[in-house]
Formats: structure tokens, sequence, C-alpha cells
């Protein structure tokens, strides 16, 4: 995914608008994973994503390595959270990841309260190991891809991880 994100920059960079437009497509899901894995909230990461794929679109010309990318978009999207608040929100009432309709309502209290735990867990976390546990978990990416987005090495970003899920583990483990 990184080297296709580098590929696409690098034509965006150069007026390619069809790369361009492909290029932020694919930057809005992180984004908005990274936003919604933050607060909790559609709404509140749709805002954020929009704001954040407004900067990247206007800042790419001046972006000056396009293997830099994703990096330079986290950092994009972590001022655009701070500007927002970066404060966890209360969940709206529709949630996507709620138990499915069939689900009794103990079954869904269960499901909420544990995703709460859960989120709580990952928040008390020291930023330089939750923001790895976020990339992997929400959006999805290998542990090289976490370390090009943080600018960080790999056995850094996997030391991060071990320590990280220990906490939670640790934490959660009372909990259960």
């Amino acid at each position: 995914m990184a080297h296709h994100l580098v590929q696409l920059a690098t034509r965006a960079k150069r007026g390619d608008r069809p790369a361009l437009e492909e290029l932020l497509q694919e930057t809005a899901s992180l984004v908005h994973a990274l936003a919604r894995a933050r607060f909790g909230d559609s709404a509140i990461a749709e805002t954020v994503t929009a704001n954040a794929l407004t900067r990247v679109a206007s800042g790419l010309a001046r972006l000056r390595d396009a293997q830099a990318y994703s990096h330079w978009v986290y950092r994009i999207t972590q001022r655009c959270i701070a500007r927002q608040g970066g404060k966890p929100r209360a969940r709206g009432s529709a949630d996507p990841s709620l138990p499915d309709q069939g689900a009794g309502p103990a079954d869904t209290l269960v499901a909420v309260e544990r995703r709460r735990t859960v989120r709580a867990a990952i928040e008390a976390l020291p930023a330089k190991l939750r923001e790895p546990v976020l990339l992997h978990f929400t959006c999805g990416m290998a542990y090289r891809e976490i370390a090009g987005v943080l600018g960080t090495g790999l056995g850094t970003v996997s030391r991060r991880m071990r320590k990280a899920l220990a906490a939670l583990e640790a934490r959660l483990g009372d909990e259960q």
C-alpha cells in the first residue's frame, strides 16, 4: 500500500489530476480510520478527514520527498485531530460496530461496555505506544508501514507494539 501511495503522490505532484483524486480517496480511509479510532464518532471523524484532505491537497506541491508521504499525512492528521480537540468524544447512538439487530439487550450492553473498556485502555497508553496500536488494528497497517508513517525503525515499532499489547493485556486482564 505504501509504495502505491508513493507512486500516486509522485504523479500527483507533477499535476496528474486523476492520480491526485485516487491518492486522496486512498488517503481518506487512513485518515478517517485514525480520526474514528481517536474520537469514536463518525461525524467528527468526517470533519477531521475533510480538514486533513484539504491540507494534503493544498500542500502536496510543497512535499519534498514523495517517499515521506505517509508520514507527512499522519502528521497532518494528528494536527487536525488536535485542532478538533484531541480527546475522545462520547459515541453517538448510531454505531455500526454494535452487535447485529438480532442481539438481545444484554448482548448489546456487554458489547458496548467492552468497546468502551478497550477504548479507555488504549487511550490510557502513552502516545508513542497508542499510535502504532491504532495504526495496526484500526488501519490494518503492517509494522513496516507503521514505521514509515511514524518515521521510526521497524524494531522500534515492534518493541512499542509488544509494550503496548502487554500493557493492554495487564489492564484488560483485570476486567475480564
